[in-house]
């Protein structure tokens, strides 16, 4: 068995917050532990004991969240070394974890494993673990996919969310709650050999010119492409749409029967034009290869690959002006304790180290290729030749795992679904 019960938890709980305590505490306890005076009932008692014990979780939440670093490291140290802890484990959609959890050990000396899987695969075996209550699950979770995390995991409380008091003042405000560790991006790149010049405007690419011509990765394989296209039918980004269509065309939006906003005209004229691929990578390949004037969606990242071209390829974003409407779209981490772990000081330690300069360049910024992951932390800069994190939420469609669960009840998937039959 991977791990103890939790009362070892309960327990290095308890030292640590002896430790943190007025000499006092120890008398306050032995009082609180006698019996209860005569005359007292025993709904009395019970009342007082409930009472008590709340108080004391509060006390302990309390403490923890005024505990120094140092302590904070002690504590996670405590409970790798005590008896029977066995080792802590982190779910993550992205093998890079491995090289994140090496560094964790040896800048703390706490020993990790870690399961990589991706999409809904790496929700369903979590899920399944913490609703039979098992003991060999996650400790901490990397996840994508805000409409997945807001369904399967916030709905449900089993993630809490954890925000080190010692980087508060640097992780931007809007990504702390839920905690996002990172963001990835999808862009509009193309082949600008033939003197093609990109876009000035996102309803191009629904013009008759782009049929054929605009790659994208099928969306059946990537959720986050769906939630893409679900969030331009928020009113935000149907406005945003419209206003684009008329800067274009110099008159109103006409909708069909089927669209209920411009959200949802732009996406069935956009998938009219779109080509689908098997992977980011080898659309990115294959476009470099290509005919002039070519666009793609995919993960800036591939840009570097060495089987791209970059010399052909263009990011829309980079046009002066940027193309009016969007550039693309990004999608959030969100890193997560699991509430029911057993190690809590010790998910909260790698949150916190994930969360620094030391431990997201130990995974994520590697090598000079590793554009297009933006950490939250804002002194963590990007690598030369990319954009800052501001930059991109500007130009760049995001996640809301509020709106996305609205907009699959509402049916937006089975239209998403429809368009591209």
């Amino acid at each position: 068995m991977r791990k103890t019960k939790r009362a070892l938890a309960c327990m290095l709980a308890a030292a640590m917050l002896a430790s943190l305590t007025a000499c006092g505490s120890k008398e306050a306890s032995n009082d609180a532990t006698t019996a209860a005076p005569a005359g007292t009932t025993a709904a009395e008692a019970a009342k007082e004991e409930t009472t008590e014990a709340a108080s004391a979780e509060e006390t302990k939440a309390a403490s923890d969240d005024e505990m120094t670093l140092d302590e904070l490291i002690k504590a996670a140290q405590d409970e790798a070394s005590a008896p029977g802890a066995g080792s802590f484990m982190v779910y993550a959609p992205t093998s890079r974890i491995a090289k994140a959890l090496d560094a964790f050990k040896e800048t703390y000396g706490i020993e990790s494993e870690y399961y990589n899987e991706s999409g809904q695969d790496l929700y369903t075996k979590l899920t399944t673990e913490l609703e039979a209550n098992t003991k060999d699950t996650a400790d901490v979770v990397l996840m994508q996919d805000s409409y997945l995390f807001q369904t399967q995991l916030v709905n449900y409380d089993y993630v809490t969310n954890y925000v080190p008091p010692y980087l508060a003042d640097v992780i931007i405000e809007e990504d702390q709650a839920p905690l996002v560790c990172y963001y990835y991006n999808k862009l509009f790149i193309y082949n600008n050999t033939d003197g093609s010049e990109g876009i000035t405007n996102i309803w191009q690419l629904t013009e008759d010119a782009f049929k054929g011509k605009l790659f994208m990765k099928d969306i059946s394989k990537e959720s986050v492409n769906k939630n893409f296209l679900a969030m331009l039918t928020s009113d935000a980004w149907a406005q945003k749409l419209a206003d684009a269509y008329k800067e274009q065309y110099g008159a109103d939006i006409t909708l069909d029967e089927d669209c209920e906003n411009a959200g949802y005209q732009f996406i069935k004229n956009l998938l009219a034009n779109v080509t689908f691929g098997s992977g980011d990578g080898d659309i990115a390949t294959e476009l470099s290869n290509g005919l002039g004037g070519n666009m793609g969606l995919f993960v800036y990242s591939k840009l570097r690959d060495d089987s791209v071209d970059q010399s052909k390829l263009s990011v829309v974003a980079y046009g002066e002006p940027q193309p009016a409407g969007f550039s693309g779209f990004m999608y959030p981490m969100y890193l997560q304790m699991v509430t029911s772990t057993d190690r809590p000081y010790t998910a909260k330690l790698f949150i916190y180290f994930l969360m620094t300069e030391d431990g997201f360049k130990s995974a994520f910024q590697t090598k000079a290729a590793d554009i297009g992951t933006y950490s939250t932390n804002t002194t963590i800069a990007p690598l030369e030749g990319d954009k800052d994190l501001a930059f991109w939420k500007e130009c760049l469609v995001r996640e809301d795992p509020v709106y996305l669960p609205e907009a699959y009840a509402g049916g937006v998937l089975d239209f998403i679904t429809y368009c591209t039959q």
